[in-house]
Parts: C-alpha cells; sequence; structure tokens
C-alpha cells in the first residue's frame, strides 16, 4: 500500500476484515510502521458521526481516502448500496478465506460475504485477498477466490482453467521464512520417529 501510495498509483485503499482485535491491529500497525491512518468503521454508530461531518445525501466512502471495514457490518445491504456508489485505488480482503462461494452448501451469512466481495472485486481497481487459514482442499473453493481475481481463471464447471492462477497466487509456507540477517529456518524441520504399539485384547 506504501509502496503504491508513494508512485502515486493508489490514493484511494479499502481493506476490509474481521472487526475486533484484528481491525485493532490493521489500524495501529499502518499507522505505527507506514504512517497511515486509517478511518475504522465497524458499526452503524461510526458510519453515521462521518455521514454527520458531510452535506446531506454525501456517501461517506466518498470521502475516506484510507478506509478500514468489517466485513461483517460491510455485508449489509444499506452499507452495499454506499460501496456500491465507491470506487477504489486498491482493495485488501484479509481472512479472504470467508468469502469463497459455497454454493448450496453455505448458510446465509456465507452467501452475503461473497457478495460483498464480488461487489468489492468490481468497485477496485486492484484487488488483494490475503489468509492464513489453510485451503480446505476443495478446488470448487480456491476457483471461487481466483474468479475474484480474474473470472478467466475459471472454467464454466466452476474448476480452475489451467496453471494461469500461479501468476496471481503468493504462497508462504514455513520453511521460507528466515532468521534476519542469518538466513537460518525460524521454525525447525519436524522429524518423526516411529514407534511400534502393540495393542492388547
Amino acid at each position: 500500500i506504501a509502496e503504491l501510495i508513494a508512485r502515486r498509483r493508489a490514493h484511494r485503499v479499502l481493506i476490509v476484515s474481521p472487526a475486533g482485535p484484528l481491525m485493532v491491529q490493521w489500524q495501529d500497525e499502518m499507522r505505527q510502521r507506514f504512517g497511515l491512518r486509517f478511518e475504522a468503521i465497524s458499526d452503524w454508530s461510526a458510519l453515521q458521526e462521518k455521514r454527520r461531518q458531510l452535506v446531506v445525501g454525501a456517501n461517506p466512502f466518498h470521502h475516506m481516502g484510507l478506509c478500514l471495514l468489517s466485513i461483517d457490518f460491510a455485508k449489509q445491504d444499506k452499507v452495499m448500496l454506499d460501496l456500491e456508489r465507491a470506487t477504489w485505488d486498491l482493495v485488501i480482503i484479509d481472512e479472504a478465506h470467508h468469502c469463497v462461494s459455497l454454493g448450496a452448501a453455505g448458510d446465509r451469512e456465507d452467501s452475503r460475504r461473497r457478495r460483498l466481495a464480488d461487489l468489492l472485486a468490481r468497485q477496485g481497481d486492484g484487488l488483494l485477498l490475503l489468509t492464513a487459514t489453510p485451503h480446505d482442499g476443495y478446488d470448487e473453493h480456491f476457483a471461487s477466490l481466483l474468479e475474484l481475481l480474474d473470472p478467466s481463471l475459471v472454467d464454466g464447471r466452476r474448476g480452475i482453467r489451467g496453471d494461469g492462477y500461479r501468476r496471481h497466487v503468493v504462497r508462504r509456507l514455513k520453511h521460507h521464512i528466515k532468521k534476519p540477517g542469518t538466513d537460518e529456518p525460524m521454525f525447525k524441520d519436524r522429524v518423526v520417529f516411529p514407534r511400534a504399539v502393540e495393542f492388547g485384547t
């Protein structure tokens, strides 16, 4: 984000994350580490406070260059109406695994988060989907996230088309993480010692 802003490639940035400690952490880290002050909106009172500062009928999201938004607040229909009338240079969705399309297996809340993700993918020039939760192994779920980034990556049967998706995915595993300056692994290799176990009758 800081690099895009420095290059004048981004002026309006939206970060969507779960409410609570994670939102506070985003706000604190962006301010302390990069000097970026994001306005946090996690409920109606925060949004109404922003509205009161503007002329009647103004869309509050037009007046926030750096906005941090709760995903479960943003998925409400009234909030999505305002989001639909705003555009962003960059949208970041944290805990993006909550936005997979589960089809008939999903519940109402899952589908509302997905609707929000579809909307934000259309309203943003750039989109980053972040998650530290391991992939659940279902190709259709992974494909539904790729579809947010580029619909051409998914075929008509909700499957992944070829391996073009690899240019969109950055995956860091434990063995990639090294101690600064020493290049030693931060996580030790797992060593497994098999043991024979006898079962009694």
